[in-house]
C-alpha cells in the first residue's frame, strides 16, 4: 500500500542525533504506550498506523510500527509494513541495537535487518540475505525510533533552538536531515483537540515537505503528520486513539 508505506516513512523521518558514548543513567523515558493513526488521502481513510512502545527493562526499549490498508485501499494496495527497533535508553535518548523492516502481502515483499555494532562503529545491513557493512557515527539512529528521540529532544531543548539535525542509517546510506521548529497551533483529531508545535522537514533531493504537529501535553507525541510534494498533499495521518500516555496540563 503506497499511501500507508509513505506514512511509515514519514514517521521514520523524525530523526534526532543520540550521541551518548557510554550507557548513562536513563532519562525519564515515556511509560509503555500505544497510539493509532488514521491514514487519509483526498478525504478518504485508506488505512491505519499503530505505534507500540514498551520498556522490558529500565534501560531498554522495544518499539514497533505497523501500517495496514483497510478494505477500500485493499482494492488497490495490499501490502502491510511492520518496523521494529530494539535498544537502550540513555541519558540523551535512544540507541538502537537492532532494526527490522518487513513489507508483506503484495507483489513487492521485502525484509531488512540492521544490526548496530557500537564498539566497531558500524552497522551490518542484511537485505535479501546479502549483508553489507557501513561506518556510522556516535549519533546514528534507525528511522523507526526517531519519533521517540524527537519527543525526548523537544522536551530538553533550550528556548530559541529552532533547528534539529538527524543522522539515520537507511537505504544503504548514512543520511543527514534537518528539521525546523515552527509555531504552535490548535489541531483537531479524533482523539481530541491539542495545542501542537509544528516541525517541518524538507527533502534535499526533492520538493517533498513533511510537517508534523507534536503535542507538548503528550510529551511531544505527533498528533498529525502531513506530506506535500509540488504543493499538493500526498497524505495526512491523524491520531485516533492513545493508550498509556496521560495528557499533561
Amino acid at each position: 500500500m503506497r499511501g500507508a508505506w509513505l506514512c511509515a516513512m514519514a514517521l521514520g523521518l523524525l530523526l534526532l542525533a543520540a550521541n551518548a558514548a557510554t550507557l548513562a543513567t536513563p532519562v525519564e523515558a515515556p511509560p509503555a504506550f500505544s497510539a493509532r493513526y488514521d491514514v487519509r488521502k483526498a478525504g478518504l481513510t485508506l488505512g491505519h498506523a499503530e505505534l507500540r512502545f514498551r520498556r522490558p527493562a529500565q534501560d531498554r526499549y522495544l518499539y514497533r510500527l505497523s501500517v495496514r490498508p483497510n478494505r477500500l485501499a485493499g482494492l488497490f494496495y495490499s501490502s502491510s509494513v511492520r518496523e521494529m527497533s530494539i535498544g537502550h535508553i540513555q541519558a540523551d535518548g535512544f540507541r538502537p541495537d537492532v532494526y527490522r523492516y518487513t513489507r508483506s502481502g503484495g507483489d513487492d515483499d521485502r525484509r531488512a535487518e540492521l544490526r548496530f555494532d557500537w564498539e566497531a562503529m558500524r552497522v551490518v545491513n542484511d537485505v535479501a540475505d546479502r549483508p553489507w557493512r557501513m561506518a556510522i557515527t556516535p549519533d546514528t539512529i534507525d528511522r523507526v525510533i526517531s519519533p521517540l528521540q524527537l519527543m525526548h529532544d523537544l522536551a530538553e531543548r533550550d528556548d530559541g533552538d529552532d533547528t534539529l539535525v538527524y543522522r539515520i542509517a537507511d537505504g544503504g546510506q548514512l543520511k543527514t536531515y534537518e528539521l525546523r521548529i515552527g509555531d504552535t497551533t490548535q489541531v483537531d483529531t479524533p482523539a481530541g483537540r491539542f495545542e501542537a508545535l509544528t516541525v517541518h522537514r524538507s527533502d534535499p533531493d526533492s520538493d517533498r515537505v513533511t510537517t508534523l504537529w507534536v503535542a507538548p501535553a503528550l510529551r511531544y507525541l505527533a498528533v498529525q503528520v502531513e506530506q506535500r510534494e509540488a504543493g499538493d498533499r500526498n497524505f495526512r495521518m491523524v491520531l485516533s486513539r492513545l493508550d498509556g500516555l496521560d495528557r499533561r496540563r
